[in-house]
């Protein structure tokens, strides 16, 4: 037990590490699409590198697809501006309104609503879409006997992948 400070301590800088790393690479990139970054001096830019750390970890930015959108829809912008961190974690989440899935807010909402149905009378229940009835059945069989946290940690993986389901036209089930 006396290890296990340490541990936690190499872990966490394992993690600092390998975030390091990925902005790193995206700053490489970035450069290309935002000359003014090459103008910065290398405490400034060690300085908005580290915002950025904490912006994608407080904001669930952990998967390199997620990135992957946010340097597409970077490349896509009319000027070479370099966005906010704020603005780029916006590029980076998907837009599951287009694919006629809610957002991780609105599943999570509709969850809550679906919570006094689904013991008794899942039957009398308005679902919107099959789709919704997918993402709630699994988010229940997942989740019923977990805490709120765990739930709003599993939300963004079902989203991703119902997203995924749409997007190679998966025959949902019939609503019952």
């Amino acid at each position: 037990m006396k290890n296990l400070p340490n541990t936690q301590n190499q872990i966490q800088q394992n993690f600092s590490a390998q975030a390091e790393r990925l902005i790193d690479m995206l700053f490489d990139q970035l450069c290309a699409s935002c000359t003014q970054l090459l103008n910065l001096s290398p405490e400034r830019l060690r300085i908005i590198k580290q915002q950025w750390i904490l912006g994608f970890a407080e904001n669930g930015i952990t998967r390199i697809e997620q990135v992957k959108r946010g340097m597409s829809a970077m490349r896509a912008k009319p000027n070479g501006w370099l966005p906010s961190v704020g603005e780029f974690i916006q590029f980076c989440r998907e837009d599951y309104h287009a694919l006629g899935l809610p957002n991780e807010t609105e599943l999570y909402q509709r969850y809550q609503t679906f919570l006094g149905y689904a013991r008794f009378n899942r039957h009398e229940f308005q679902y919107r879409s099959k789709v919704e009835f997918w993402l709630l059945k699994n988010l229940y069989e997942k989740c019923r006997k977990k805490s709120e946290d765990d739930t709003l940690k599993s939300i963004p993986k079902l989203l991703t992948e119902a997203a995924e389901k749409v997007r190679s036209n998966f025959p949902f089930e019939e609503i019952p």
